[in-house]
């Protein structure tokens, strides 16, 4: 026999395969469940092998996106104590089993992982699971858990007009005859914020906002001509870009009413 390693990840929701699937939101760990035996390679033959195993140790591997942050035991009670020890990074956990696991014994326990290095570009995760033993174990092979993710961004958004009515009136113009700031109408500022939530990710380069307004009327005029947008500190970019009729401004504004 010798040591066996069963892995789970902790998760409400599996793929067809089986695949572990976490909606991550603000969620700040992850368990990875580990249950290691030491029964009898045939059941049939118990008698065959299954001998105690001394220094049984699990070394586990894991992506820098997943660093090892705390053990956490078998509510159940287990089968003697775990000892688990990380390197600084938290990027390999060694975890002492027993000296002996004993024959017959079952260890189960879970490994608490940090979810900070999450970045919108991660879409799978794979934990590599090696157990070892100066006793005779042949066939002893590394087990990796898998998982992928799916990321539930906590995002917000709130707008409001300044001012909160606008009035359309006066002389008509045609586009040829607009040259100025001024000649646009009435001016309106659409201020919108974004929030986010959750904890801090390292990279948002996926995310857009995408602002409707009513642009023109159904004979093609413009109804809300848009003349300058400023979104983000550092500014980022915008399509289209704002005062397509290239007008003289005089004052930034968000949207003019023709």
């Amino acid at each position: 026999g010798g040591p066996r390693g069963v892995e789970q990840w902790l998760c409400p929701h599996r793929a067809e395969d089986g695949t572990a699937i976490f909606a991550l939101s603000d969620q700040k760990d992850v368990a990875l469940e580990v249950l290691v035996t030491n029964e009898p390679s045939d059941p049939a033959e118990p008698q065959r092998d299954g001998d105690d195993a001394h220094q049984a140790q699990l070394t586990a591997t894991l992506p820098p996106e997943l660093p090892y942050a705390a053990l956490r035991p078998d509510d159940g009670g287990g089968l003697g104590p775990v000892l688990c020890l990380a390197n600084q990074n938290g990027s390999q956990v060694e975890c002492e089993l027993g000296n002996p696991l004993k024959r017959g014994a079952q260890v189960r326990f879970f490994l608490v992982l940090g979810t900070s290095g999450i970045t919108t570009n991660t879409s799978d995760l794979a934990v590599e699971l090696a157990l070892s033993t100066i006793s005779e174990q042949p066939g002893l092979e590394p087990v990796v858990a898998r998982a992928r993710v799916v990321l539930e961004l906590p995002f917000s958004v709130m707008g409001v007009a300044v001012p909160p009515q606008l009035f359309f009136g006066g002389e008509v113009r045609g586009e040829s005859a607009v040259r100025r700031e001024s000649q646009v109408g009435s001016p309106v500022s659409f201020e919108v914020t974004v929030s986010h939530r959750g904890q801090a990710l390292k990279t948002l380069d996926s995310a857009f906002l995408t602002v409707h307004w009513p642009h023109e009327l159904p004979n093609g005029k413009w109804l809300l001509y848009p003349l300058s947008l400023e979104l983000g500190n550092p500014p980022m970019p915008c399509s289209p870009s704002a005062n397509p009729l290239h007008l003289t401004l005089v004052r930034p504004q968000a949207l003019g009413g023709l």
